[in-house]
């Protein structure tokens, strides 16, 4: 029985061959690792698509670009009428009764890599099958095997840390955190960690392989405390390792960001939203504009080049908030800053409650949830607010991305901020 997964294009992404294909990685990885025949046809960077033959297909699914999906699942179906075709990803789960393009076979809600076997068993005895299948929350990530990295052209991705092409890990799965604008229905609210071992493991084998020293955790916080930081530079010391990671904006102990230095981090990345107190309270962030920049300080201090991520158009956003928040990018000092379009996605309290908080849905097509794309940097027009209209915002990221283009980054940086969004470094 052979399993092709399959990773649809994006069109709206800056890069769409920023990076491999880490979720499908995983899923592969546990089918081999189950006897299964698998491939994987990532369609990102191309515009010929040329569908595999196979017994079973796996599509994942975005938000922005579901209808790209359910458009390849027709084409299978037109092409092979026998196969069986199953939908998952982030978008499925957060998106209940997700198929009202009939075209799936099944829907797979939640983390895929140990249900997709079990489908792939029923489906190979011809099993009767209910066409929703609700994943089990995978307690252990260590039992998930590394991802299957060998069934993609692995060299082919762009992300780079520090230039030079670097691999992503993923270390952690859910959060305990109550962002309002966040999707949690993937992983859920509790964090789970795969033991430090286990990373290292997976790093080691990548060192062994394909020789790459330079990695992207994908995590949101990978390492939440010192202990953990610690115990990842014991295991490490001498391998020469350089990666960048995210942390949280309201850390306040200094002694993690010199851990980090010491093992190998260059970039440290925060998700700060705004420079507005406000805001960020009604975003629930549980954090402040006072200790976002003494986090900042504190990793500067460290040797760490520092990145924001900002978030503009949530309700409450106005023509003033938007100066604020980048007069804070300029007080704080960061090295790098990066401004997305509020979307509300699917899955998040605010996608749920948009009427309580003042905004209005605009459109119900999800090829419009995209946060940023171009180089003048629009996300696309979801809602409307009192305080923004959706037209009125796609001119303020216009004048942020020109702000951007001008002010000085510091630091090393992803290709296509220098080459497709001009971006100036010092």
């Amino acid at each position: 029985m052979h399993i092709n997964l399959i990773r649809v294009p994006d069109p709206t992404s800056i890069d769409d061959m920023l990076d491999e294909p880490l979720g499908l990685l995983y899923v592969a990885a546990n089918l081999l690792k189950e006897g299964f025949d698998v491939s994987i046809s990532d369609y990102r960077g191309t515009d010929d698509i040329c569908i595999k033959e196979a017994d079973m297909y796996g599509i994942q699914l975005y938000t922005p670009t579901a209808h790209i999906g359910i458009k390849i699942a027709k084409r299978i179906k037109r092409m092979h009428p026998w196969a069986y075709i199953v939908a998952g990803g982030a978008h499925v789960t957060a998106v209940p009764y997700f198929d009202t393009a009939g075209v799936f076979d099944m829907v797979c809600y939640g983390e895929g890599e140990m249900a997709m076997p079990v489908i792939a068993g029923y489906r190979e005895k011809r099993g009767s099958q209910s066409k929703i299948w609700q994943a089990n929350t995978i307690e252990s990530l260590d039992a998930i095997p590394f991802p299957a990295r060998h069934l993609v052209p692995i060299m082919d991705y762009h992300r780079k840390v520090e230039g030079h092409r670097c691999f992503g890990i993923i270390g952690q799965r859910g959060c305990g955190y109550k962002c309002m604008f966040c999707d949690r229905a993937l992983f859920g609210n509790r964090p789970r960690y795969r033991s430090v071992e286990n990373i290292v493991k997976e790093i080691e084998s990548c060192i062994d392989t394909y020789g790459v020293w330079h990695y992207e955790f994908f995590d949101d916080i990978p390492f939440p405390n010192l202990a953990r930081i610690q115990h990842f530079g014991e295991m490490t010391k001498g391998m020469g390792l350089e990666y960048r990671c995210n942390s949280r904006s309201d850390q306040k102990n200094d002694l993690i960001f010199k851990e980090m230095q010491k093992t190998g981090c260059k970039v440290v990345c925060f998700g700060i939203e705004s420079g507005v107190q406000a805001l960020l309270d009604a975003m629930k962030k549980g954090t402040t504009v006072e200790g976002n920049l003494n986090t900042i300080k504190m990793a500067k201090a460290a040797g760490l080049t520092t990145m924001g991520y900002f978030i503009l158009g949530y309700p409450g956003e106005t023509k003033d908030t938007i100066k604020k928040t980048m007069e804070f990018v300029d007080n704080s000092g960061l090295d790098q800053a990066q401004f997305y379009t509020f979307v509300p996605l699917p899955g998040s309290e605010i996608y749920a409650n948009l009427d309580k908080y003042g905004a209005k849905l605009i459109t119900s097509d999800f090829s419009e949830f995209y946060h940023v794309t171009g180089t003048d940097g629009h996300g696309g027009k979801t809602i409307d607010t009192p305080w923004l209209k959706a037209d009125e915002l796609h001119e303020e990221m216009q004048k942020v991305r020109k702000w951007l283009k001008e002010r000085n980054s510091k630091g090393a940086m992803q290709d296509y901020y220098k080459e497709k969004l001009d971006y100036k470094t010092a």
